[in-house]
């Protein structure tokens, strides 16, 4: 199948990882980016860069593919930052997912692609869960943090989205957070908060839990076998290999400070409400219970094996910042 592929947060860095890799493709005809920043680059392929907030009716999306004849598209929009506006951050993540199934599915399209996020496994009310989980654990996600909590109601939602539409490839891709050179989300903004001289990072005294990590490159190299695959189903994405939140923390050369859940929880969501802090505190729920997904599948039924861990995601982010020090 040629491919005529529309991406949804176009402007962001594995969105155009993804691009450049579809653009050197020979299968790919059409590249279509959609972005509430209106950001393209020169591709060898045809292609076309529109600014499109997801929250608009889905029947002007679905509009737009139909004239550009999108046979696949791919979601990657989605508020990776923590908002103070919790209702434009629930409208950006589940209405604009929603608009683009709904989109997807009137205007046709052969291949969906949504990437998800092993942090829908994260749940307190099981917090002695242990690695590793499946592709059949139900995801639940931390009602304390909106982008776990998000991604774990639309990893449902795709679900039922793929039994009602089986005309149509609908690969669900669980992605461990994402790590290189070109990284900034909410580990880097961890790692440095309070500011980034600042020598302890804090840990919720009594948990070190283990963390994955993919590599950019990988999330990259699997987002496009996704979108060449003829077949979908539900993936998990991650790299080989575990660290404890400990081990994170002194590889990042910092030392981590404990304290008692029932101080940092309101300290940190105190600094979270004075604009202080960049995630409230939700966010606390990742480093407190284990959420390690088994890439078993990822690696036997989809046919790709990371090849970086989990250490060596984390190092090249690691590494970048030195380099740029």
């Amino acid at each position: 199948m040629n491919l005529r592929v529309a991406i949804t947060g176009s402007s962001g860095y594995l969105a155009q990882r993804l691009m450049t890799r579809l653009a050197a493709d020979a299968d790919c005809e059409f590249i279509l980016g959609l972005d509430i920043r209106r950001q393209g680059f020169a591709q060898p392929c045809p292609a076309e860069f529109l600014r499109y907030d997801m929250t608009a009716p889905w029947e002007l999306l679905a509009e737009f593919w139909t004239r550009r004849r999108i046979n696949a598209g791919v979601h990657l929009a989605w508020q990776f930052n923590p908002l103070h506006d919790r209702q434009r951050q629930r409208d950006v993540d589940v209405q604009g997912t929603l608009n683009f199934l709904r989109a997807a599915a009137a205007a046709e399209l052969k291949r969906v692609i949504y990437c998800g996020s092993t942090t829908a496994y994260v749940n307190p009310q099981n917090p002695a869960q242990e690695p590793w989980l499946d592709e059949e654990t139900k995801p639940s996600g931390t009602p304390r943090y909106l982008y776990s909590a998000h991604k774990a109601e639309i990893d449902r939602v795709v679900q039922a989205f793929r039994e009602e539409h089986p005309e149509i490839a609908v690969t669900l891709l669980r992605g461990a957070i994402v790590l290189g050179p070109h990284t900034q989300n909410i580990v880097s903004k961890m790692i440095d908060w309070p500011w980034r001289g600042f020598p302890w990072m804090f840990q919720v005294r009594g948990a070190d839990p283990p963390f994955q990590f993919l590599s950019e490159d990988d999330m990259g190299e699997i987002l496009l076998r996704a979108v060449k695959a003829e077949s979908g189903g539900v993936f998990n994405c991650a790299g080989d290999g575990v660290l404890r939140y400990t081990d994170v923390v002194r590889a990042a050369g910092k030392r981590p400070l404990q304290l008692p859940a029932g101080i940092l929880y309101p300290l940190t969501e105190l600094l979270w409400k004075l604009r202080m802090s960049p995630f409230p505190a939700g966010i606390l729920d990742l480093v407190r219970y284990p959420w390690v997904a088994d890439n078993t599948r990822l690696k036997k039924a989809f046919g790709y094996t990371p090849q970086r861990t989990t250490r060596q995601a984390l190092d090249e982010l690691l590494d970048e910042r030195r380099r740029a020090l």
